[in-house]
């Protein structure tokens, strides 16, 4: 007895797939090879796929890049945590109590324009140089996704929702455990990826001014010694961990949260 396979695990299925997304990366890196085969800029500036290739398995093979990516990733993950553990009560108390509301919203609203590399200069004269500093960067930068976003998914549960289990004898507390905090996780994933997206960035930055080590600052080192090759390594390095993560960790749990709640959807302004 044979088992039918779904359509999109078949071999034909999964090979288009692969091809799919390895098209633009080839086409990305044939592009380069030819804009470095004329010439238009000296290799010290405008390294080759096989330079930076060599160079990405020198220091894969030294160690310095595993290194610098597990103090960057480190920094990151305490950075996203605290963001996240601030901006996650401070949003259900927003979205939940308009005096907190209205108390909290001018100050967001002004501390939200200002980009999380501007803290640089105080991030160093109050941390110093080094993960301290760099951490409370990323702080500053995951947290207003965050709650911008989980403050949108409060404000769009269904009032039918509310109004249903209200009707049944559920008291606030119940309302909050059983609809609006399952109704807010698909917005509140979405703004924990886009946290963690900010997160790297500001972590690069940071890293290239405020700190002596991880992969911004080996970026940043780089360049005073016109290592270009190096240069792309680590900007690589930065790319390829993102696209693991989100592919492989953030997008799944997004797509299933949404699955799993994201019906209850649409309409709600508490008072």
């Amino acid at each position: 007895m044979t088992t039918m396979l779904p359509a999109r695990w078949t071999p034909l299925a999964m090979t288009r797939g692969i091809v799919r997304e390895l098209l633009p990366f080839a086409v990305g890196i044939a592009a380069w090879q030819i804009l470095s085969s004329l010439n238009i800029w000296p290799p010290v500036l405008f390294p080759s796929p096989m330079q930076v290739f060599q160079a990405f398995f020198a220091d894969l093979g030294s160690g310095v890049l595993l290194t610098n990516m597990a103090v960057s990733l480190k920094s990151l993950g305490i950075g996203f945590l605290v963001g996240a553990v601030i901006a996650v009560p401070l949003g259900y108390l927003m979205g939940l109590n308009r005096a907190s509301r209205d108390f909290f919203d001018p100050l967001v609203n002004l501390l939200q324009a200002i980009p999380g590399l501007a803290w640089i200069p105080f991030a160093i004269l109050w941390f110093g140089l080094g993960q301290g500093a760099v951490t409370f960067i990323i702080v500053m930068s995951v947290f207003f996704p965050v709650l911008h976003n989980l403050l949108t998914g409060i404000r769009t549960v269904q009032p039918v929702l509310i109004e249903a289990v209200q009707t049944l004898g559920a008291r606030r507390m119940d309302v909050i455990a059983h609809v609006i905090f399952p109704a807010t996780l698909p917005n509140l994933m979405t703004g924990i990826r886009l946290g963690i997206a900010f997160g790297f960035r500001s972590l690069v930055g940071g890293e290239m001014i405020a700190s002596t080590d991880g992969i911004g600052y080996a970026i940043f080192n780089a360049q005073q010694y016109f290592q270009s090759s190096r240069i792309v390594v680590g900007m690589l390095a930065i790319g390829i961990t993102w696209m693991i993560m989100d592919r492989f960790i953030l997008r799944p749990i997004e797509q299933r949260t949404t699955m799993r709640w994201g019906l209850m959807r649409d309409g709600l302004d508490n008072t």
